[in-house]
């Protein structure tokens, strides 16, 4: 989860998608931004370098090297993803590149800038943003964080998603061997 405000409804729509992961495909591990606590930037060499001083960084590092897709859920404040997942993103390198990513973002529209800007900055640090989905208000998620998905879209969008990135980690495995 992307977002540490308070009152954020980010844990539901988290959970929703952790629901959608099928259990033969994935295990699932939320990593909630809000938990690991990473505070602004504090190494003293580029990212680019490896050279991670910070425990912080290190677990962090450790997590998403680790992890063989993410998915991103993210709302959209002031028409752009929270301070909090661009932080994330700036303090790896190495760790993001080739990894395949999905991003689910909700707002009153969808988040559309938000997947958009999210998108851009992944692909800059050369991760591989298989795709996106967008969950608006009230049509698919009430404001307390509850999907509301009527016949299913939303859901089979989600899953599709998770699909493609499925096969783009079998994909990565098969070039490793």
């Amino acid at each position: 989860m992307s977002s540490t405000r308070p009152g954020r409804i980010g844990d539901k729509v988290t959970s929703w998608v952790s629901e959608q992961a099928d259990a033969e495909h994935w295990q699932v591990k939320v990593l909630d931004l809000a938990e690991i606590d990473l505070p602004f930037f504090d190494e003293e060499d580029m990212p680019r370098n490896g050279n991670y001083a910070k425990p912080h960084t290190q677990a962090w590092a450790s997590a998403v090297f680790e992890s063989d897709a993410i998915v991103v859920v993210t709302p959209q404040y002031n028409r752009s993803f929270p301070a909090p997942i661009k932080n994330a993103v700036d303090y790896l390198f190495a760790e993001w590149q080739s990894k395949p990513i999905g991003i689910v973002g909700y707002g009153w529209s969808g988040a559309g800038d938000a997947r958009a800007d999210l998108a851009k900055v992944l692909t800059h640090v050369q991760a591989d943003v298989v795709g996106d989905l967008g969950l608006t208000f009230p049509e698919q998620l009430t404001v307390d964080g509850s999907v509301v998905d009527a016949g299913e879209v939303a859901t089979g969008e989600l899953r599709s998603l998770l699909a493609d990135l499925h096969a783009k980690v079998g994909d990565l495995a098969d070039a490793r061997s």
